[in-house]
């Protein structure tokens, strides 16, 4: 019985992280922003978005990023003089490794 219950878990988990939504939010970038675009093709779920997005959200400098999945690309809008894409990069390899779908 437990072997049933850990299987159904199993499936419904990966279901979850193959189910991708339609991106529909937008940047918004003024003239003093900088904008980076970072590929990250493990990422597959919605709680990679929220691990990205929210590790991301809480650095100095950063003011908005967006995680499509289906283009698996985090876009990033960035005032320079605050933040750095080195150091918006070096934020990202510490996130990665959370996420779930790697």
């Amino acid at each position: 019985m437990k072997k049933i219950l850990l299987t159904i878990t199993i499936a419904f988990s990966l279901m979850a992280c193959n189910r991708i939504e339609k991106e529909t939010r937008v940047l918004v970038k003024s003239n003093t922003d900088s904008l980076l675009v970072v590929n990250i093709p493990q990422a597959s779920c919605p709680k990679c978005q929220q691990v990205i997005e929210g590790g991301l959200a809480i650095n100095q400098g950063i003011k908005q990023s967006i995680l499509n999945l289906t283009t698996k690309q985090v876009s990033v809008v960035y005032n320079p003089a605050i933040t750095s894409a080195q150091v918006i990069e070096a934020s990202l390899n510490k996130l990665i490794p959370q996420m779930p779908c790697k």
